[in-house]
């Protein structure tokens, strides 16, 4: 992990300042940056401070389950999203909130439920839509006009692609859905997810995009959640996880929040690399009619780390 910690200096010392009007806090951000990480070396959880690995497991396994409420979250025993369900003020007063703990159309909606809606007016197109998967939920007046959709689950279909034609560049599991933004308690940070399968070598990459990076509390997170999302992939396709890459568009660190703690953890050093363990639960799919489902199927008794060492814990405050 000393790439990340040499990113938290970077940003530190040739960062520029900037007021966020969303937050109302300054950052000290860098644009464009890249990290990278190579699964045969170890799993990269942080170690100069304490990763909640429970927390990254729950979160990515409500987001495979296509949560949208807080209290789901916490059952699977993460609790990140408590703040954003239930204090953020924008979303308190968002008319499309439905009550205490929802979330709305976050993360796992998009991943295994994004929306697609086509209108039409012939019913030639209606009889090819059908046989498609769409149904249809609204019709004009007049009878001629419909309105038809379709659920697309992102994750099942990124697993059949890998599975079917793994030298597809477009295997792509995306959360940014401008139509439904105005639907979530946050839009997504990290807001893709791209996988290349190399079949001769039956070895998978991910490269991740994010486009906001809280530095401190988010980046040990993300990196965890999605060394464990190419660890799952990858598994169920029989396929050895590889690299992870993640292209951040502005990495940040809340200034006055975070600068002493920041400062406290570069000041740690590295314990080795731990090594993911998935139970045999969790097994490559034999045959495509396997897929269905197979996400929702992962518990968080199936994921463990081995060898795990890190320092203590290092508060700080979220900003939501």
């Amino acid at each position: 992990m000393q790439n990340f910690h040499d990113l938290l200096r970077a940003t530190m010392t040739h960062g520029v300042d900037q007021f966020n009007t969303r937050t109302n806090k300054r950052c000290r951000a860098l644009v464009g940056y890249q990290l990278q990480y190579d699964l045969a070396a170890g799993f990269p959880a942080v170690s100069s401070k304490k990763l909640a690995f429970n927390q990254v497991k729950g979160e990515l396994l409500g987001f495979f389950r296509g949560l949208d409420n807080a209290a789901d979250f916490r059952a699977l025993g993460c609790t990140i999203w408590d703040q954003n369900a239930n204090e953020t003020a924008a979303w308190l007063a968002n008319p499309n909130r439905k009550g205490h703990d929802d979330l709305g159309r976050i993360y796992g909606k998009q991943w295994t439920d994004w929306k697609d809606r086509r209108v039409i007016t012939s019913p030639v197109d209606y009889d090819r839509l059908i046989a498609a998967g769409y149904r249809c939920v609204m019709r004009d007046v007049d009878g001629v006009s419909m309105l038809m959709e379709r659920s697309i689950n992102q994750l099942e279909n990124a697993l059949r692609t890998i599975l079917t034609n793994p030298s597809d560049r477009r295997t792509i599991v995306s959360g940014w859905n401008p139509a439904e933004l105005d639907q979530m308690a946050l839009p997504p940070c990290h807001m893709d997810y791209r996988f290349v399968a190399m079949e001769d070598t039956k070895a998978l990459h991910v490269v991740m995009t994010i486009r906001s990076w809280d530095l401190f509390l988010g980046a040990p997170f993300n990196i965890a959640s999605t060394a464990l999302f190419l660890e799952i992939m990858a598994r169920l396709a029989g396929y050895t996880p590889a690299t992870v890459t993640i292209q951040a568009t502005n990495a940040h660190i809340y200034y006055e929040d975070h600068y002493d703690q920041v400062n406290e953890q570069l000041s740690r050093d590295h314990f080795p690399a731990p090594k993911l363990v998935l139970s045999e639960n969790i097994r490559p799919i034999a045959d495509l009619s396997e897929i269905a489902g197979v996400f929702t199927r992962v518990e968080p008794a199936d994921i463990s780390l081995e060898g795990y060492q890190s320092h203590a814990a290092i508060k700080a405050p979220m900003t939501a």
